[in-house]
């Protein structure tokens, strides 16, 4: 599911997570402790954690982040819950986004080319 783009404090979330891909705007990252490998005590531990952080809503096992080169800044820009639902929203910003990120001049100017492209679909 396509997101409106959320900025996210990446502090220690990271550990949370594991990078299944990435370039240089885009990270594909799915919730340590699901899929491959199964869930184990690690996805027990993740899950535990979820539920005691937001006991209101599970937290997706797959998501997509921007960021440019030069900031710390990541945009949380889409979800999924299974990994072809996250492969095809992959496959869309590369097919569709990432050719033409290359004509801008600043990272100010990408960053708010993708958000926008992401706002239009999430509607």
């Amino acid at each position: 599911m396509w997101l409106k783009p959320e900025e996210i404090l990446l502090k220690n979330a990271f550990k949370l997570w594991v990078t299944e891909k990435d370039n240089e705007y885009f990270v594909l990252q799915r919730r340590r402790g699901y899929g491959e490998g199964g869930g184990g005590l690690t996805g027990l531990l993740v899950g535990t954690l979820d539920t005691v952080l937001d006991s209101t809503s599970k937290v997706a096992p797959y998501r997509i982040l921007h960021h440019t080169p030069d900031s710390q800044v990541y945009w949380s820009i889409a979800c999924g819950v299974t990994k072809e639902e996250i492969d095809q929203h992959w496959g869309w910003l590369q097919q569709n986004i990432m050719r033409t990120l290359s004509v801008f001049d600043s990272t100010e100017d990408i960053t708010s080319f993708v958000q926008g492209k992401i706002r239009v679909r999430s509607c």
